[in-house]
């Protein structure tokens, strides 16, 4: 199993279980918010803070689908100008954050490389957007992507061209439903893309709460991703599910025991068996 360098930090077996902040569009195009929210990100202790990098009327296809431009109404209105995003992950840096992105459109890829992206996630909604991906793995930058929504048959054609172009990549287990009741979440798929992949697996979580992300690094996940937010009163975009600095504290310290708990993959003699060993009997001829 391979392991995956994202910034100065790894991802994979023998590792910490790494926490992604994911910030979207929970700031509501607030400037001052989405400020606080990544001060309040970092003061988490979140491994990696990820925004979504887009242009509102290139992240839909009104034609197919029938609810695009709603959608594309609502991101119109919590769109930053180019200008405030980049002060927005200046301000990221100056704290010490290790920000990656997901872009939605090419020419949002080459700002976000512009602002030092240190990775790029791949969302669940664009699998099949080859034009995009080529793209993402020209630039030799970790990849993160959702298999949400996708067939075996899908992801291993985005495999195929991540292992084309040498690209390191993680899968993040994810059910696209927002918010997702927790009987959905369907873990047991971990260990299935563990199985399949040569790569560190992880799971994007959409419950609510902090149950589920323990499970899920039980289950054997490597990388744990939230919506995060400070205030989940607000109804819109996906504060009402996302979690806060506080819980993501308490993610990180439950994650953190599971790894621990879950100890070595093998049958060994470990040391504190040693007195009870010599209470075995052994009639073996």
């Amino acid at each position: 199993m391979k392991n995956v360098k994202i910034g100065k930090k790894l991802v994979g077996k023998d590792t910490n279980v790494k926490f992604t902040a994911e910030l979207g569009v929970n700031h509501l195009g607030d400037f001052d918010r989405a400020k606080e929210m990544v001060k309040s990100a970092v003061n988490s202790g979140a491994d990696f803070l990820k925004f979504q990098t887009y242009i509102s009327e290139k992240r839909y296809d009104t034609i197919k689908n029938p609810h695009g431009k709603k959608f594309i109404e609502n991101l119109s209105n919590w769109e930053f100008s180019r200008d405030e995003d980049q002060k927005i992950w200046e301000y990221g840096k100056s704290l010490g954050a290790e920000i990656f992105t997901t872009p939605f459109d090419i020419e949002s890829l080459y700002f976000a490389e512009k602002m030092g992206s240190i990775a790029y996630k791949i969302a669940a909604f664009e699998i099949n957007n080859h034009e995009l991906i080529k793209e993402i793995c020209n630039l030799k930058k970790p990849i993160i992507i959702s298999r949400g929504m996708c067939t075996f048959e899908e992801m291993d054609k985005v495999v195929e061209i991540f292992e084309k172009n040498n690209c390191e990549y993680i899968i993040l287990h994810t059910i696209s439903s927002y918010p997702l009741k927790k009987i959905d979440s369907n873990l047991s798929m971990i260990n299935t893309l563990k199985t399949r992949y040569d790569c560190p697996i992880g799971h994007s979580d959409h419950t609510h709460g902090t149950e589920i992300p323990p499970l899920a690094v039980a289950a054997g996940a490597e990388m744990i991703e939230k919506h995060f937010t400070i205030n989940p009163k607000l109804r819109e975009s996906d504060n009402f599910f996302s979690v806060t600095e506080d819980e993501v504290k308490e993610i990180k310290f439950l994650i953190n025991k599971v790894k621990t708990y879950m100890g070595k993959d093998n049958i060994d003699k470990i040391e504190t068996e040693d007195f009870m060993w010599n209470f075995r009997r052994d009639t073996r001829s």
